[in-house]
């Protein structure tokens, strides 16, 4: 009978458990979905910081929705005083003595983490969404979530967010041990609703700068591709260009729709010289060589992934 007894335990934690973190997942995901919709419909404010192992970069950033358009401003509050608009779906650039431009795009992608603009439901397939509970920063109650990545091959998130209002107030980029912090989006001020409206009103009669004009590419085909990727990264650009007068440069971009990074072959006539890998912020830089040609994979990658992307890089006598 005891044995019995043991028997049934065992079959019903069985079933308990994976019951218990498909239950996490779910109130994890409508978590980050709450965040996702606060970031981009409330009327608010954020004095941050960007924080990485070697820099520190303080930012202003304020976002409302007029006259049913996003009109957003960031600015950098060191001394370059670097200023980015969104106005509807055009991002303007101001740069103290650089031409100012203007691009399309639904968010500003520059300082603000990719993870609060992200597709939820898509990240899943590749992304575990832990809720890990709550805490405070500061007087702020706040929701623990982590991001884990399946297959261990990409960085890792841990998210802040306020219990009130549902906007991130930390996020932690992870490398793939889930200890070292790589960067940090650290909120130090902020406001809802106030005076947000009225401080960014003036934006929606600005004169913003000229588009910057992208023409369209021709499928580009070339003689390798890449044998490992990661799963769910797809190609989403190609590139090429001639750099120097014996270096030909053909580049691929991919996305998981979290994380980007490129692999670039630099065709050359001669032995090609061995550069060390790198990362500044949470961009990896890593290079292999051979003997007429360099790949080097840039992007937001752990460096073991960036190392076994460059490995896997086979020439294939013909154009793809």
């Amino acid at each position: 009978m005891k044995q019995t007894w043991v028997v049934v335990f065992l079959l019903a934690s069985s079933l308990i458990n994976p019951l218990k973190a498909s239950a996490q997942q779910s109130r994890a995901e409508a978590l980050l979905q709450d965040m996702s919709k606060a970031v981009q419909t409330l009327d608010y404010e954020f004095g941050f910081i960007i924080l990485g192992q070697q820099f520190l970069v303080p930012l202003r950033y304020r976002h409302a929705i007029i006259d049913g358009q996003v009109i957003a401003q960031i600015i950098q509050m060191d001394g370059s005083r670097r200023e980015i608009i969104q106005r509807g779906d055009q991002i303007s650039y101001y740069e103290p003595g650089l031409d100012s431009f203007s691009i399309r795009s639904t968010h500003i992608v520059d300082y603000l983490p990719p993870i609060i603009f992200a597709d939820f439901t898509q990240l899943q397939n590749f992304y575990r969404f832990i809720d890990a509970g709550s805490t405070h920063v500061g007087d702020h109650p706040v929701n623990f979530v982590r991001i884990i990545s399946k297959d261990k091959s990409r960085y890792n998130y841990n998210l802040l967010i306020d219990e009130k209002n549902h906007l991130p107030l930390l996020i932690d980029l992870l490398d793939k041990d889930n200890k070292t912090v790589i960067e940090q989006f650290r909120v130090v001020s902020s406001t809802v609703n106030g005076d947000v409206k009225t401080a960014l009103n003036a934006i929606t009669d600005l004169k913003l700068p000229p588009m910057l004009l992208i023409s369209p590419a021709n499928k580009l085909k070339f003689n390798w591709r890449v044998a490992e990727m990661p799963e769910g990264f797809k190609e989403i650009s190609r590139n090429s260009g001639k750099i120097s007068e014996t270096e030909w440069l053909e580049s691929i971009m991919y996305s998981d729709g979290l994380f980007n990074f490129s692999v670039n072959v630099v065709n050359s006539g001669t032995k090609v010289v061995d550069g060390p890998p790198f990362r500044q912020g949470r961009r990896t830089v890593y290079t292999l060589t051979g003997d007429k040609h360099s790949i080097t994979v840039i992007g937001e990658l752990p460096f073991a992934t960036a190392e076994r992307i460059a490995a896997s890089v086979m020439f294939t006598g013909e154009k793809n």
